[in-house]
């Protein structure tokens, strides 16, 4: 294994990845804490909206529902013509 000199110690290849891999993975942690707080705040936010705009929530969700109920009819309507 090839021997590469960093701050006064010889690292081969593998410890380079391996010290780069434990990097990456202790990024990857934070991000993934981040968006989970992220995802709770929205959570309380659609929580609250829907509480005090009832009738305005549930216009949007019978909304989104039937453009998702025509988008499936579509599909399954455009398989059945093959």
């Amino acid at each position: 294994m090839r021997k590469i000199k960093t701050s006064g110690k010889s690292k081969t290849n593998q410890e380079i990845l391996a010290d780069k891999a434990l990097m990456f993975k202790k990024e990857a942690k934070k991000n993934i804490a981040k968006a989970k707080k992220n995802l709770k705040l929205a959570e309380k936010k659609v929580e609250t909206y829907m509480k005090d705009n009832p009738v305005k929530a549930a216009a949007i969700a019978a909304g989104i529902g039937a453009i998702v109920g025509a988008g499936v009819a579509a599909i399954i309507k455009g398989k059945r013509r093959r």
